[in-house]
């Protein structure tokens, strides 16, 4: 090899191993800031996202969703979503709640309408109470659950379904609002 090789394949090889360096170095404070932080006594500062739907607005959908009820629960959700699946005893069990004191419906995303109709029907919800989503609704997460009253105003917004704890506060609201 030239010697003016041997120059070019040593340089590629100091920013090899520079690069590689570097990247190990971001691991490692990627991987222990969060203990680092905890050991001097500080946190991180916690992300709040605003929620799509908040106590008090005006729910974005059809009034033939919840017009017909004081109260409605509104479920955004579809079958082959994972999360609603796995919330399934859960969902079910609040649209039961609903059961004779005010409605439910569930409105999911274009395609797959038969599956989502099955998925609603599992939950208690009939065919006329499942709908495809508008475009320009503010799902961002599913299951996303909104109480509406008779005007569709939102009562309370839960995004997700959540754990065991989260889901027996979501169904006291919901109880409560019932009331």
């Amino acid at each position: 090899m030239s010697s003016s090789s041997d120059r070019l394949v040593r340089r590629v090889s100091i920013a090899a191993s520079a690069g590689l360096a570097l990247m190990l170095a971001a691991t490692v404070v990627y991987v222990a800031w969060p203990r680092v932080a905890a050991a001097f006594g500080s946190k991180p500062a916690p992300v709040t996202v605003p929620p799509a739907y908040a106590a008090g607005q005006s729910i974005d959908a059809p009034a033939a969703w919840y017009a017909d009820a004081p109260r409605t629960l509104v479920l955004f959700a579809r079958a082959s979503c994972a999360a609603c699946e796995k919330a399934q005893p859960f969902l079910k069990q609040l649209v039961a709640a609903m059961a004779g004191q005010g409605g439910a419906v569930m409105a999911h995303p274009p395609g797959a309408e038969a599956d989502d109709r099955r998925f609603a029907k599992s939950l208690g919800i009939g065919d006329g109470d499942v709908f495809v989503t508008p475009a320009g609704l503010r799902v961002r997460a599913t299951p996303t659950i909104v109480l509406v009253d008779r005007q569709g105003r939102i009562l309370d917004a839960w995004e997700g379904a959540g754990t065991p704890e989260r889901q027996a506060e979501i169904l006291k609201s919901v109880t409560a609002a019932l009331r």
